[in-house]
């Protein structure tokens, strides 16, 4: 009987001492999952990128690597657009591109459109053209958008020697300014900047929803929800702020 007893009493013993392991194991799935979950919404742009519809494809030519021809070993240029014809409600928008590294090679920038025998814009970026991301602020040189009209923009880096351009690297896509939507302007009063980038972005207008979120982070750097939200833009560009 007595060894019935203590057989009985080591059990439960033994139980008492597995329930806080289990409530502890039980704990660290919850934990692990409620980070697992965090993680996965983390991963979720603030300000997610919806393509207008039709969606016009472009060529695949936003991103030039500086190895390629006579720009060996240069830097990696981006242009900080979609993959097609991207959107703009503004008259005088600012276009965004990337540079990996500085260079001391002269950089031209061209805005064109059919229609027009000569180029609207073709500008000569200040030497050394800056490492990061760098903005055409098409205020500056006078020039204005249509509504309707779809204009190419590109970037020449010239490497070829002498007059040629053979050599040269060059990256380019197109934009068209569209009306303003009336939900836009409502939203627009309020001020903030991460309603209106998701006003313009959930309506597939890239260029201004962009353009939002890089004002308002460049102006409140150290503003945690404009960093996410920013750093979130830059991700759906597979580009990571330097």
């Amino acid at each position: 009987m007595k060894t019935r007893d203590c057989f009985i009493n080591f059990i439960v013993f033994t139980g008492s001492l597995l329930l806080p392991l289990q409530s502890y194991a039980a704990d660290a799935k919850k934990t692990t999952q409620k980070e697992q979950a965090k993680a996965k919404q983390s991963q979720v742009p603030l300000v997610p990128y919806v393509p207008p519809k039709p969606v016009r494809p472009i060529p695949k030519i936003r991103t030039s690597q500086g190895g390629t021809r006579g720009c060996g070993g240069l830097p990696t240029i981006t242009l900080l657009v979609p993959e097609h014809v991207g959107l703009t409600t503004q008259e005088q928008p600012q276009l965004y591109w990337h540079i990996t590294a500085m260079s001391q090679k002269p950089v031209v920038v061209t805005l064109a459109h059919d229609e027009a025998t000569e180029p609207l814009l073709e500008w000569q970026v200040s030497e050394p053209v800056k490492a990061g991301i760098n903005s055409i602020n098409l205020a500056k040189h006078d020039v204005h958008l249509e509504s309707g009209k779809t204009y190419e923009w590109s970037l020449r880096m010239r490497c070829g020697q002498g007059e040629s351009a053979s050599g040269d690297l060059v990256v380019k896509s197109y934009i068209e300014r569209v009306q303003v939507n009336g939900q836009i302007k409502a939203v627009d009063q309020h001020g903030d900047p991460i309603d209106l980038a998701n006003a313009y972005a959930s309506r597939g207008i890239w260029y201004d929803a962009f353009a939002t979120l890089h004002d308002a982070w460049s102006n409140d750097s150290g503003n945690q929800t404009l960093q996410l939200a920013w750093s979130g833009m830059l991700g759906q560009m597979e580009l990571v702020q330097p």
